[in-house]
């Protein structure tokens, strides 16, 4: 592969790494969700808090998560238009395709050839051209 074709996987890759970005912080919200509904069903059922202001600051919490979770998947959303974007300029069907599965579907190239009734190796020739297709799209 050349340094071109290397950067431009690593630009289709940003849809990948955005993605496991915001399903981190999707489990982060959903810990913070939990704690505050523990912390406030323990203060309802006994009538009063030990926990001074625990229960306001987990809501506080969740609701910074739930803020930078939402940025994180307005992020994820434009990288993919971005890439989709790209993607569609090429003029073959079957190079886009194999772009799409592979970096916005995160298949692997097995499970492409597998799809698309070709062989592996004929997926790796065609990725490189869907590669230096775009690397020329993107100058």
């Amino acid at each position: 592969m050349t340094c071109e074709q290397l950067k431009k996987i690593a630009w289709l890759n940003r849809a990948f790494h955005a993605e496991r970005n915001a399903q981190a912080w999707f489990a982060k919200q959903t810990y913070d969700r939990n704690l505050a509904q523990r912390l406030s069903r323990s203060v309802s059922s006994s009538g009063f808090s030990s926990y001074g202001n625990g229960t306001e600051h987990a809501l506080i919490r969740l609701a910074e998560t739930e803020r930078q979770t939402q940025e994180k998947l307005a992020e994820l959303v434009r990288i993919r238009e971005e890439i989709t974007s790209e993607i569609e300029k090429i003029p073959d069907s079957d190079l886009q395709t194999i772009l799409v599965w592979r970096y916005l579907k995160y298949l692997t190239f097995e499970k492409i050839a597998e799809k698309m009734n070709y062989s592996v190796r004929n997926i790796h020739y065609k990725h490189k051209a869907a590669l230096d297709k775009l690397c020329t799209i993107l100058h």
